[in-house]
């Protein structure tokens, strides 16, 4: 822990934006590029597995650490951009997810790979955050800031869905390392743009303190837990290294609960785990976007490897569900909660997850992409589309205006951890089942009866994660008609 005294910063407004609509393009380019990497490398995890030599352990941690390194840097980043400046802060991040992509796309093995990935990820986790406080700062609160916010998540979404199409061209056409190359230019726009037209600022506070302790506990506690899952899938969960990680992993998780306890200035106050909603909906979330990565990789390996999809096929496959998910999300879910309710939308949305993905266990050889893979994928990915921004309204809505900030970003850490430990978790059990055939590390030389048993086993993982979300919002998620009626005056029809 380090603390320094500073003069109260100059106010935002000394600096004023060009044009807030400039500004608005410029972080949403940068959203855009955070869920483009996503799911372009979902696309492009087969061809990787076969250049590099990968087994499924070390496949998993390409998407997997990704999204860890996002999540247990979130906090620390929202916490530097109030403190050092947002639009420093952003332009950080910026660089080092470009420094990152250029790394991972010069990567001649899998360990390079996973390191680059990793820096993708931190870059990511700084940038995020500043950009929605740069939001927030340049536009006044109501119907523009609204508006703001809404084309900047519509942009993420275009993001996750524009990665699925170049991830399988790129590959297809090029090759796996362009679609980490394909970065780079963006990113320099991204800085050029920013230091013209996005203001700097920073929170009135007198003092500055970064709670480097427990970024890095809660850091290293989330990583260790996926290796030691991983360690499980491949020497399996009674060996002393597996069971010594896993108690590591808790003791760091638990020391990152102490410092927190007791900072001056925690990235996770205690006092906000006090909202049974926030605790409810930040674990239901973590559920949901388990089961969606688990459902992606094995989406991806069973076309390609059991359906004999190319890359470009696969990925223009999953266009109609990803377009879907996107629409839901803007339209259909702010619909459905005005409705419905809280409670009721996230357990809908959960359940059409855990019965698209159930769908899918019909998917064999044949490959009937209109009868079974279209319906599975268009059903999973809304049903995740209903549920995200359903859960992220809960998270916030017992919140204190103070706190709001904070209790999204606890959210959005659960949500994001919950990609890579459901991953690992996917992998580890797609693995065991993998040992029964012929070799772990080779896949190709198993049956396809033998890849298809390992396959289902994961979708069975995944559905029933999504399904156990859908449990814990029936029993967790309560709101008074008093807050119904709130919501409507801010969600759009």
């Amino acid at each position: 822990m380090k603390t320094s005294q500073i003069p109260e910063q100059q106010s935002l407004e000394r600096r004023q934006v060009s044009s807030p609509f400039l500004t608005l393009s410029v972080v949403s380019l940068a959203i855009f590029l955070d869920a483009l990497d996503v799911s372009i490398v979902t696309i492009a995890l087969p061809s990787i597995q076969r250049d590099l030599a990968l087994n499924m352990a070390e496949l998993q941690w390409v998407p997997g650490i990704y999204v860890l390194a996002y999540a247990g840097f979130q906090l620390l980043g929202g916490r530097a951009a109030d403190l050092l400046g947002r639009r420093s802060i952003f332009l950080l991040g910026a660089t080092l997810f470009g420094v990152a992509s250029l790394t991972a796309g010069l990567a001649h093995n899998g360990w390079l790979l996973i390191l680059g990935r990793c820096g993708q990820g931190i870059g990511a986790a700084l940038t995020f955050p500043a950009a929605v406080s740069i939001l927030t700062t340049t536009f006044a609160e109501g119907t523009e800031r609204h508006k703001a916010l809404g084309i900047f998540s519509a942009m993420g979404a275009s993001g996750f869905t524009g990665g699925v199409i170049l991830g399988g061209v790129v590959t297809t056409f090029l090759d796996w390392h362009w679609v980490f190359f394909l970065n780079i230019p963006f990113v320099l726009l991204i800085l050029l743009l920013a230091r013209l037209v996005v203001p700097e600022g920073r929170s009135p506070v007198r003092e500055r303190s970064y709670d480097l302790a427990g970024a890095v506990t809660v850091t290293a506690g989330l990583l260790l837990l996926v290796y030691a899952l991983t360690e499980a899938q491949e020497r399996g969960a009674n060996t002393v290294k597996t069971t010594g990680l896993f108690v590591l992993a808790g003791v760091l998780l638990c020391c990152f609960l102490l410092i927190e306890r007791w900072s001056k200035a925690p990235l996770m106050p205690l006092t906000i785990l006090r909202s049974r909603l926030l605790c409810v909906a930040s674990v239901t979330s973590l559920a949901l976007q388990g089961s969606v990565f688990g459902f992606l990789f094995i989406y991806t390996l069973s076309l390609q490897e059991i359906v004999h999809f190319s890359p470009v096929n696969a990925s223009l496959a999953l266009v109609p569900a990803s377009v879907a998910s996107a629409l839901t999300g803007l339209f259909v879910a702010p619909w459905f909660m005005n409705r419905l309710g809280l409670r009721l939308t996230s357990i809908l949305g959960l359940l059409c997850l855990s019965g698209g993905i159930a769908l899918f266990l019909r998917v064999g050889e044949a490959g009937d992409y209109v009868g079974t893979i279209l319906p599975s994928v268009v059903l999973a990915l809304s049903g995740a589309g209903l549920a995200g921004p359903t859960l992220s309204v809960a998270a916030v809505s017992r919140i204190a205006p103070t706190e709001q900030g904070l209790a999204a970003g606890l959210q959005g850490t659960f949500m994001q951890a919950g990609g890579g430990l459901g991953l690992a978790t996917t992998a580890a059990v797609v693995t065991a089942f993998l040992a029964f055939g012929h070799s772990i590390a080779h896949p190709s030389a198993l049956s396809v009866e033998a890849q298809l048993n390992g396959y289902h086993a994961g979708l069975l993982v995944a559905a029933g994660g999504a399904a156990l979300g859908a449990l814990m919002a029936l029993v967790g998620i309560h709101k008074p008609p008093e807050d119904l009626e709130a919501e409507k005056e801010v969600l759009p029809l």
